[in-house]
């Protein structure tokens, strides 16, 4: 059973939610702790402990990160964040989890987790990639016993991908670090799109994880009676499950921080490649699988 850390913005976009859920629903990945990034990261935690309280997982520590970047003078970041309104929160104030983030802070946890480690624990980003910059930064060793399955980046159009932008100085040091990477981007993952009746079918089953995700993706959904979510997270934790789901290209990927209008941008380039990227997807296959693991 593959050993993970899920770092996670969970509450802006609900494939995090949903990701968190699909991770340890399919009972084939080992959850050692959950850490949150990205704009009040303390909130964030509480709703990471909300789902894990639903899915009978309050064993796995859940720890809040680094809320802005990593260079927090960059002007463009406000302007960025306030682009970006989350509604998931609401559930907080209905679903008070009986179990609380961990004291310390994720980049300490990751650290030391992996460290004291086996080698063994892949690194799952599926949010700005702040907490995983700092972490290499901090500990350069970590390179030699981990490696990371990020979603993240896009090489199959000329924008910036959500998490990158978010944090591009981060997103550029961890593409730099060596350590093996394999990138679910925006190539694939948009191609992952569900159905309504999906949503339904999950919203049909009579317990508190899935009654909590159809509340949730309905809060994201906002005024949209029929909300159909792109499973860009949950793909990223189904290649570790099934790596035949989608399929890779190595490539020298370049993050792309001067130009005003593309930062954050992943960039393809010449020179020895540093990242498998994820560019096609049997996406029926695995929405399949989705759906089939959430109201099994």
């Amino acid at each position: 059973m593959q050993k993970i850390i899920l770092d996670t913005d969970i509450g802006d976009d609900i494939d995090d939610a949903l990701a968190l859920a699909f991770a340890i629903m399919s009972g084939k990945i080992e959850i050692l702790g959950v850490t949150t990034v990205f704009r009040n990261a303390a909130q964030r935690a509480e709703l990471a402990c909300c789902l894990l309280e639903a899915l009978g997982r309050t064993e796995i520590p859940v720890y809040a990160g680094i809320g802005k970047t990593l260079l927090q003078s960059i002007p463009d970041w406000e302007q960025v964040a306030a682009s970006h309104r989350p509604r998931q929160m609401e559930v907080l104030k209905r679903q008070q989890p009986s179990f609380q983030p961990q004291p310390g802070n994720a980049v300490d946890f990751i650290i030391d987790t992996v460290m004291d480690s086996d080698g063994d624990i892949v690194l799952v980003p599926i949010g700005p990639f702040t907490n995983i910059a700092a972490a290499f930064t901090m500990e350069p060793r970590l390179a030699q016993k981990t490696q990371i399955v990020m979603m993240g980046g896009a090489t199959d159009r000329v924008r910036p991908e959500w998490n990158a932008l978010c944090d591009p100085e981060a997103t550029r040091i961890v593409f730099g670090t060596r350590v093996p990477i394999t990138m679910v981007g925006l190539d694939v993952t948009t191609k992952c799109v569900m159905s309504y009746e999906q949503v339904k079918a999950i919203g049909s089953v009579d317990r508190p994880i899935n009654q909590i995700c159809f509340e949730l993706i309905h809060l994201w959904g906002g005024e949209n009676p029929e909300p159909r979510p792109t499973l860009h997270d949950p793909l990223a934790v189904a290649t570790l499950i099934d790596p035949t789901l989608c399929e890779t290209r190595e490539m020298q990927i370049e993050v792309e921080t001067q130009a005003a209008h593309l930062r954050g941008a992943t960039v393809p380039i010449e020179g020895e490649p540093n990242t498998s990227v994820c560019v096609s997807v049997e996406a029926a296959r695995f929405m399949d699988d989705f759906v089939e693991t959430l109201t099994a």
